[in-house]
């Protein structure tokens, strides 16, 4: 291929077609090219770093819901363990309140039968110092018949007889005592 030469201003001559244009639009078209390159991958990059920030907050939220999630169930849990334990310390009250009652009203049995018992044996009691009084009434009218039959000849006799007497009171007296605290 033969060269065609132009002259220039300079008194040079170049070739045509000029290599000197050829190569600006070349590298022109090159440095466009790269442009655009370099344009599209900060896109992309840009691009993927929004994709990665999308994805790891995405991620945060994500570990954030599980994590109120337990707390919410934790906190159930909790309530649920608390109502629970309230519910059987209601009923063991609860039980404990029966049984008291059952445990007062047996003792308050018991007590009644012991006072009936009691109330029987002071009876009894009563009924044989009863017929020890009576005896004794009996022995006393012998002696003072005894003794306005003899005439009044024995003083001494008379003095024992008053002291029996008071001792028959004092047996009264404290029987009488023992009914009262029997009722």
């Amino acid at each position: 291929m033969t060269e065609v030469t132009t002259p220039t201003q300079n008194g040079g001559n170049r070739p045509v077609p000029d290599p000197t244009v050829l190569t600006t639009e070349a590298l022109t078209r090159e440095v466009s090219a790269l442009k655009a390159l370099l344009e599209l991958r900060i896109e992309s990059e840009s691009g993927a770093r929004e994709s990665a920030d999308t994805f790891v907050q995405a991620g945060i939220e994500r570990e954030l819901q599980l994590i109120e999630r337990q707390r919410v169930e934790q906190k159930k849990d909790t309530k649920d363990a608390v109502d629970a334990a309230l519910a059987a310390a209601k009923e063991a009250v609860k039980e404990q309140t029966m049984a008291s009652g059952l445990s007062i009203a047996k003792s308050e049995n018991a007590t009644n039968e012991q006072l009936k018992q009691l109330g029987t044996t002071f009876t009894t009691a009563i009924s044989g110092v009863d017929r020890t009084i009576n005896d004794w009434k009996d022995r006393v009218n012998k002696v003072e018949q005894v003794q306005a039959a003899q005439g009044g000849q024995q003083q001494g006799v008379s003095a024992t007889v008053a002291w029996i007497l008071a001792g028959i009171g004092g047996l009264v007296a404290v029987a009488s005592i023992i009914i009262q605290l029997s009722h």
